[in-house]
């Protein structure tokens, strides 16, 4: 599978098609990177296509206003990244949702297979007309699942299956399939959350299972050195009691 695939299940309208190269100087001025964001930007980038623009107009889609102005999103645009061997992806991933003032789809090509990464921004308060990410990007790999999951989460895409109130709501369908992936890949579901607050609770979950798979990991490697047969119990004791906890936060996963 290839980042085309994923464009391609979104079933957008050709008036939406862009497929246009974006120059690694456009992304470089934002005034907030530092030199070594710009030299990730230039030296890890091999190519960026913006691929597709959704704009009220072609898709019959109205634009989003915030009641108080803090969100604003008169379209949404679908980009495609080929990184080069040995870039630190997930930083880069982040400096390019901050780097367009548009919600962006951003579908990066892997050898595993496509990984996909969505943002939430709102309007920055100290300069105008900028933006700010609400939160760190949620990313999921498809290279993660096995491929039935991958086809659910393909089959979740299409522009005609999000909720259509206006273009906020597509963008937080296209959210709630990205974290029902990353779901999937821990527990072998894929199920889409109804509502915001429901994907943001699965962040949080996700976010608990990883601090306590490492922490588990962690005494296992400990247990394998441990020569003293009343700590080998006490390391055991330990990682019951995460396991325990581990379980919780799947459950908490898994949509009611």
């Amino acid at each position: 599978m290839t980042p085309d695939d994923v464009v391609d299940a979104l079933g957008l309208p050709a008036d939406c098609a862009v497929d246009v190269r974006v120059p690694k100087t456009q992304l470089q001025a934002h005034s907030d990177f530092s030199a070594a964001d710009r030299r990730l930007l230039q030296d890890g980038i091999d190519t960026l296509r913006w691929a597709a623009a959704i704009r009220p107009d072609a898709v019959g889609i109205p634009a989003y206003t915030a009641p108080d102005g803090s969100r604003r999103i008169p379209e949404l645009h679908v980009m495609t990244l080929r990184a080069r061997t040995g870039t630190k992806l997930t930083r880069m991933e982040e400096l390019l949702h901050r780097a367009v003032p548009y919600p962006i789809l951003l579908v990066s090509e892997q050898e595993s297979g496509p990984r996909v990464s969505v943002a939430l921004k709102r309007m920055s308060h100290g300069r105008n007309d900028e933006v700010t990410l609400d939160s760190p990007p949620v990313t999921a790999s498809v290279g993660d699942v096995p491929a039935p999951v991958g086809d659910a989460f393909l089959s979740a895409l299409p522009l005609d299956r999000q909720p259509r109130s206006d273009l906020s709501t597509v963008y937080e369908g296209w959210l709630a399939s990205t974290v029902a992936l990353r779901v999937a890949a821990a527990i072998g579901e894929f199920a889409l959350a109804g509502t915001l607050d429901a994907s943001q609770t699965q962040l949080t979950a996700l976010t608990e299972s990883s601090r306590l798979e490492a922490e588990i990991n962690k005494l296992v490697t400990q247990i394998k050195k441990e020569k003293q047969i009343p700590r080998r119990i006490e390391l055991q004791d330990q990682i019951k009691v995460k396991r325990i906890a581990l379980s919780a936060a799947h459950d908490k996963l898994r949509l009611a």
